[in-house]
């Protein structure tokens, strides 16, 4: 069965101001999995993000620690973690013992060389070393295609690079608008893409946001992170039948575009359980359309909202 997780997102004063939507989402089971880092990677928001969790009883799926370089390739990516700020209860809440960055080597550097597979292989050794001594766990460590958009060498963003990094490591995620960036850039389709990929059966986690910005805040921002559009429907549910083997989508929403973040974090992971409920295209849009058009932006009407939600 796949679950839902959500990015674990402060307020911009780094306070817990949107738990309240996260708590309905769990309680209603909407919401399964909580996502960190959401956006700020640091221990003070891994505290609030593991509270919430040890409260409503939820793993987190980690995408990082605070000061952890995400590069798989980068050198020396856990130097900066200071291991003794960590809380001791985090290992209670990791969902599926699970830790993913990005396939990626530090800038100017060539993925391929003899130095950046050292690093690879001593950032492993090391993650999951010190998550045995700290935590007692056996740590998997997986690897995700990292975003296009941004002049990265076209041979690390390649289905050929992540796929043999996918082999190489315990699991693999992939995130769709990483992805769809990276065909840009390398001059295909995302079809085209996605033929290229190898190993998928390796991909437990699937990364879904929208990049459809309809106010033009994030223009500059290649990889947007924010609600998914409509006319983003029909790749995600092509995307979410080739994976046939993932365990979790999260969405990595982090900013509001047209609506209150909270009315925003609620559309979008009742889209997601539409998508994994295998509704048609037709029915997830008019489902999301309803929910812009209907849902107070302060939630205060979505008991009402959400009788009328078409989950089958």
């Amino acid at each position: 069965m796949i679950k839902i997780g959500c990015n674990y997102l402060l307020d911009d004063n780094g306070t817990n101001k949107y738990d309240n939507v996260y708590k309905y989402l769990i309680k209603n089971n909407f919401l399964q999995v909580l996502k960190y880092p959401g956006k700020v990677c640091n221990v003070q928001t891994l505290n609030y993000c593991i509270n919430l969790a040890k409260e409503r009883n939820i793993k987190i799926d980690l995408h990082g620690l605070p000061l952890m370089q995400p590069r798989t390739h980068g050198y020396n990516i856990t130097k900066n973690i200071k291991w003794y700020e960590l809380p001791d209860d985090l290992k209670s809440y990791i969902y599926k013992n699970r830790i993913s960055t990005h396939i990626a080597a530090d800038n100017g550097k060539d993925i391929f060389s003899k130095e950046c597979h050292d690093n690879y292989i001593e950032n492993i050794k090391s993650l999951k070393q010190k998550f045995k001594e700290k935590y007692k766990i056996d740590l998997k460590v997986g690897g995700e295609n990292q975003s296009g958009g941004y002049k990265l060498p076209l041979r690390e963003i390649s289905p050929d690079t992540i796929s043999k990094m996918w082999c190489e490591m315990d699991f693999g995620v992939f995130d769709i608008s990483h992805a769809k960036l990276d065909s840009i850039d390398l001059n295909m389709s995302y079809n085209e893409y996605l033929d290229k990929l190898q190993y998928i059966n390796k991909v437990k986690i699937l990364h879904i946001s929208g990049e459809n910005d309809l106010t033009g805040k994030f223009i500059n921002n290649p990889d947007k992170h924010v609600l998914i559009h409509e006319s983003e429907i029909e790749d995600i549910q092509k995307t979410i039948n080739i994976f046939n083997n993932i365990d979790l989508i999260d969405t990595e929403i982090a900013y509001n575009t047209v609506y209150s973040l909270e009315k925003e974090l609620v559309i979008e992971v009742l889209t997601l359980n539409l998508l994994i409920n295998k509704l048609d295209k037709n029915e997830i849009i008019e489902n999301m359309k309803y929910l812009k058009n209907n849902l107070n932006e302060d939630l205060s009407n979505i008991d009402e909202a959400l009788i009328n939600i078409k989950l089958k």
